[in-house]
């Protein structure tokens, strides 16, 4: 993906979220972690706002990393130590007013869920999963981003395209996991998903199932936790700032791809994953900033 593109997509997604009206930057809902993984959704949340969602709502057991994010994302309360059918219930009425007042103020963005940060380590994942399930049989007004492969295997397949997923985001365990060992087979998932599908990697590779994109932009320093809670979180703003989900995808990757060769550069092995969420704000500002060539 040439540098160009990534500028036409951010360009084209905070023309939309400085159109000044509140919400037009639009709403992310992160559903994930458990008493194993509490961090990543509050990563995620953090990702989120600074790729430029006007706001956004966690859904996750309580964690230390929770007093870090109070201040930029509202957290549901009274939530277990793992999540459960109440809390998907309780995400899916936010959720709604969350859409209602984009409605009655006329922003442009729309709502994104984005499930799965941390949630792998629940032993309860299942019957969230089967919650969502059917809060999305009767409501599939949010966009869907999927982080992970949700077990894996023909029900994670079939249940990603019960959930209507809109992407699904893998590390290459998880596109494993899924059958997607290779372009092809990601693209077959994708078509019979009905997702978007991103196996991240070098190059990070993206796929509806008919077009392919490959993303370079990276560094291996990536590969390590907190990493992909960052990416989820970008792409679900990206999203929910009306970007179509193969273009979030391949903007988040780029920003965050860009953002880690820069601390390579900078920092060494050592950087932390605060440091990659303000080099991911920088890498956006970067972008936007560059002459435009013609």
């Amino acid at each position: 993906m040439q540098r160009s593109y990534a500028r036409e997509l951010a360009l084209r997604a905070v023309a939309v979220a400085d159109g000044g009206v509140k919400g037009d930057g639009g709403l992310v809902m992160v559903i994930g972690g458990s008493r194993e993984y509490p961090s990543p959704p509050y990563v995620a949340a953090l990702a989120a706002r600074r790729a430029g969602a006007h706001g956004v709502r966690v859904a996750a057991p309580p964690a230390p990393a929770a007093q870090q994010v109070a201040l930029e994302a509202h957290l549901i309360a009274g939530l277990g130590s793992e999540l459960d059918a109440g809390a998907v219930a309780a995400a899916a009425r936010v959720s709604r007013r969350m859409a209602q007042r984009l409605t009655e103020t006329e922003a442009r963005g729309r709502v994104v869920w984005l499930v799965g940060p941390g949630l792998g380590g629940s032993p309860v994942a299942g019957r969230v999963l089967d919650a969502l399930e059917e809060v999305r049989d009767h409501d599939r007004e949010a966009a869907l981003v999927v982080d992970g492969s949700l077990g894996g295997g023909p029900r994670a397949r079939e249940r990603l395209r019960h959930l209507g997923a809109d992407l699904v985001l893998l590390n290459r365990a998880e596109a494993h996991a899924l059958g997607a060992v290779d372009a092809a087979a990601l693209a077959q998932a994708a078509r019979q998903t009905g997702a978007v599908m991103v196996a991240k990697g070098d190059p990070d590779l993206i796929t509806d199932g008919t077009r392919t994109l490959l993303v370079p932009a990276g560094h291996p320093g990536l590969a390590r936790h907190g990493s992909g809670d960052v990416l989820a979180g970008v792409a679900a703003a990206l999203l929910a700032a009306t970007l179509a989900p193969a273009e979030a995808a391949a903007l988040a990757c780029h920003l965050v791809g860009t953002a880690g060769e820069v601390l390579g550069r900078a920092a060494g092995p050592g950087w932390l994953t605060r440091e990659l969420l303000d080099a991911v704000a920088a890498a956006l500002r970067d972008l936007l900033a560059a002459p435009s060539r013609h």
